[in-house]
């Protein structure tokens, strides 16, 4: 049995854990996007090139301790840096919170040691969307090295471990965890290239970036098909904020006739898909149980009926 204690240590250990691996993501949103190696060469400054000493790269602390520059030119140290590593340690602090201490609804101090398999998953989905949601964000790009990674590790674990995903995902057969996985991304690409593909026809011009697609077939191959249809819906309110600034931004363009460019008019939509994606993931067993359960079993039978079944 765990007591407090253990659960207190798992819980540190989990945020260290998510630090070191936001460390590393740091250098993915950064590398990968321009093809260049996530492994070598080491962690150096962009402007002295000088290599990162090991007590200088020690994820958060290190910031603090050189207070955000640059030990050997004093060249700053974005503050983006240190809040990914803290990101992606409170997700990973999230993940065990939810699956483990309240998901299992197991008295705290009284939790087997058990579970750890559907906790690493859900972080690898974790990774995977902080990922793009930054590089997407900086480039408007989503690069398949993520997407298409994510949905080989999704297939691979969901086929070998049929029962990982949540709730209606979960399957007693290899091959069952196989053909929903596959149904996930299937449906999650599908709906996110048909709006594109329609967006395209009404407004003469690419709507959406196939990196939404390829994320959203991820998606849905982590969460199962069900997840990723509310996912590409839920996205655009979570986006409905930022939308709404450009658009203040860009009226007040047109009032001072300032030049208006491309990037006035557009904001990419991964990283709210990935937003969403991360909000299901946290709260889709009371939204699965409280209401999307009936509302999908309404469209199962609005489906057989229009088919004449």
């Amino acid at each position: 049995m765990l007591t407090w204690p253990i659960h207190l240590i798992l819980m540190v250990f989990l945020f260290a854990l998510g630090a070191v691996v936001g460390s590393f993501l740091n250098v993915c949103i950064y590398r990968i996007p321009w093809q260049k190696s996530v492994i070598w060469p080491g962690s150096h400054c962009p402007k002295c090139w000088q290599a990162i000493a090991p007590q200088d790269n020690i994820p958060i602390v290190s910031w603090l301790a050189l207070r955000g520059e640059c030990r050997q030119c004093g060249t700053p140290i974005a503050f983006r840096y240190p809040f990914v590593e803290m990101l992606v340690g409170l997700l990973f602090l999230g993940v065990y919170v939810v699956d483990v201490l309240y998901e299992k609804q197991i008295p705290w101090g009284a939790l087997p040691l058990k579970y750890p398999l559907e906790v690493v998953y859900h972080l690898t989905l974790i990774a995977l969307l902080v990922a793009a949601t930054f590089i997407d964000y900086d480039l408007w790009i989503i690069p398949d090295e993520i997407t298409v990674t994510g949905m080989v590790i999704g297939l691979g674990l969901g086929t070998v471990f049929p029962d990982i995903r949540p709730e209606p995902s979960m399957a007693t057969t290899h091959a069952g965890g196989f053909w929903i996985g596959l149904t996930g991304l299937l449906v999650g690409g599908g709906i996110t290239w048909g709006v594109r593909l329609l967006g395209s026809l009404l407004f003469r011009k690419e709507a959406m970036g196939f990196g939404d697609v390829t994320l959203m077939a991820m998606i849905g191959v982590f969460l199962g098909w069900q997840a990723a249809v509310m996912t590409f819906f839920l996205g655009a309110f979570v986006g409905l904020g930022h939308a709404l600034w450009k658009l203040v931004k860009l009226a007040g363009k047109k009032i001072r006739r300032v030049q208006v460019h491309t990037v006035d008019h557009e904001l990419p939509y991964g990283p709210y898909l990935s937003m969403a994606a991360g909000i299901l993931l946290f709260s889709w067993r009371w939204l699965w149980a409280g209401w999307a359960k009936d509302y999908f079993g309404q469209l199962k039978m609005v489906f057989w009926f229009l088919l004449g079944q």
